[in-house]
């Protein structure tokens, strides 16, 4: 009897410190400074500065991203990014974010794109997709799309 009684105790305070954690969406307020870092034929970086709300009484931490760069309209490719960003409890600031598309996850009419680019001094660069965050238990995706022309 003691071992279930124990076992629900567990349980219910489970459930209690659970129901503590409220999650409050994160908000990307602005999206600026887009510049491309570097563009050859086996890789591309794009840096941004992304401002983000976070409103929660604890940080998250973004574990993944899963994005497509698009180059005029173009897809160009899968595209991950570079390092580890943590939003500070309470916080609305703006983080430096890289992305690199690889020449492994570039796709094969990437190459002639990228090529025609020499001529360009600016192009039109879009990210698209979703960052995954983690805070505690809880984890969320979020929607990234943005679309601007950068200069080379």
């Amino acid at each position: 009897m003691s071992t279930k009684f124990s076992f629900l105790l567990l349980l219910l305070l489970s459930f209690s410190l659970y129901s503590c954690v409220e999650y409050k969406d994160v908000e990307v307020i602005d999206v600026s400074d887009i510049r491309v870092k570097s563009l050859t034929t086996s890789v591309v970086e794009v840096e941004f500065k992304m401002q983000i709300n976070n409103p929660n009484n604890y940080k998250i931490s973004v574990v993944d991203s899963d994005l497509e760069l698009f180059i005029k309209d173009k897809k160009i490719g899968s595209a991950k990014i570079q390092d580890k960003i943590v939003l500070p409890k309470k916080s609305n600031k703006k983080h430096t974010i890289v992305v690199e598309t690889g020449l492994s996850d570039m796709l094969t009419g990437a190459i002639p794109i990228l090529m025609g680019l020499m001529f360009d001094s600016n192009i039109e660069l879009q990210v698209k997709g979703e960052i995954r965050a983690r805070a505690k238990s809880l984890s969320k995706s979020f929607p990234v799309d943005f679309k601007e022309r950068v200069e080379l």
